[in-house]
């Protein structure tokens, strides 16, 4: 740590130490990461920090390396009095535009805070709605350390997020560019179209030539197991993982210790509802899915690692759309 970071850190402590003389004991920063991005949700943070507490290396999120923001992501999450992190679709984009997704976002994550703050600051968003003061600042994420912490935990969040999506979505490199328009980008979304996560409000100028019938977007079942996968906090290790002459898996993926593996199915309002497990997977499938299980586990030397088998039962309604996902364990 230089001495720059203490220095900067002291300076954007003097906004928190203004607001406690008036009165103010908790405040939230507030801050989102994604607005500009072609593809992903826009996600919003909200960060009580402690006082008399130090977080030494904070500053706007976009300016620290990737490690430094892992890092301090870390203790964020350790030290504050209270954080809570939400988002809102690229669906819910296009329908009601970015910045309206970007203050519903910001309004949930305040809202989801165990503690409820007796002031909040925004970089540079206004929010209406809430029981406290909202104080607008501009780059509040550089000024004020609430802010910054904010931010380093929206951006963190998003970014993992678009590696994940990468692993379902590999032609358009989101692990890369975690979906801003790169040059690589947009060669990709003339290539092969946009996926079901693109912001499709935001393609005009880049799609113009592109023929309609081929972006047009249906539900598919495995991108919405994988939306939701990555929503309850999995990370994706395999998609559609394959051993040659014996099967393929839909899902590997890791949360809490836990390695998954997850095979998908959906069925539509014509058809008759998901029973057990017993009634839609048949002991020689099963046995597949354990062989290449096993394949992968040593692959990877993770034959010790704590595994969970799962069936995504996923219901669908009359226009494609997802009414429900149910787990169901098997072995």
């Amino acid at each position: 740590m230089s001495q720059r970071d203490i220095d900067r850190y002291e300076e954007m402590a003097k906004y928190a130490s203004m607001l406690r003389e008036d009165g103010y004991a908790l405040i939230a920063g507030v801050d989102e990461a994604g607005r500009g991005p072609l593809a992903g949700p826009v996600v919003a943070a909200a960060c009580i920090l402690p006082e008399g507490e130090t977080f030494y290396g904070l500053n706007d999120s976009k300016k620290l390396t990737e490690r430094r923001r892992e890092a301090l992501y870390i203790e964020i999450r350790r030290r504050a009095v209270a954080w809570a992190v939400a988002m809102v679709s690229n669906h819910e984009i296009d329908r009601i535009n970015i910045l309206e997704a970007t203050k519903e976002a910001m309004r949930q994550a305040l809202r989801s805070l165990p503690v409820e703050p007796d002031i909040a600051v925004t970089d540079a968003v206004a929010l209406k709605g809430l029981d406290y003061p909202v104080m607008v600042e501009t780059r509040g994420d550089a000024r004020i350390n609430a802010v910054a912490a904010a931010s380093v935990l929206a951006k963190v969040t998003r970014d993992r997020m678009m590696k994940n999506w990468d692993a379902v979505y590999p032609i358009y490199g989101f692990s890369s560019h975690k979906g801003y328009g790169t040059r690589e980008h947009m060669n990709a979304i003339r290539s092969h179209g946009p996926s079901p996560i693109h912001r499709m409000s935001f393609l005009g100028k880049i799609l113009k030539d592109f023929p309609k019938e081929c972006f047009d977007r249906g539900v598919h079942i495995e991108h919405s197991v994988a939306g939701d996968l990555i929503a309850r906090g999995h990370t994706i290790l395999e998609h559609r993982y394959a051993v040659q002459q014996i099967g393929e898996i839909d899902f590997i993926t890791s949360r809490k210790n836990t390695i998954y593996v997850i095979e998908c199915k959906g069925r539509g309002p014509s058809s008759s509802s998901f029973g057990g497990v017993d009634g839609i997977l048949s002991v020689s499938q099963i046995e597949r899915i354990r062989s290449v299980t096993m394949q992968w586990l040593e692959e990877h030397d993770q034959t010790d690692a704590q595994v969970e088998m799962l069936f995504a039962a996923v219901n669908s309604g009359r226009s494609g759309e997802i009414i429900n996902i149910r787990y169901l364990p098997f072995s």
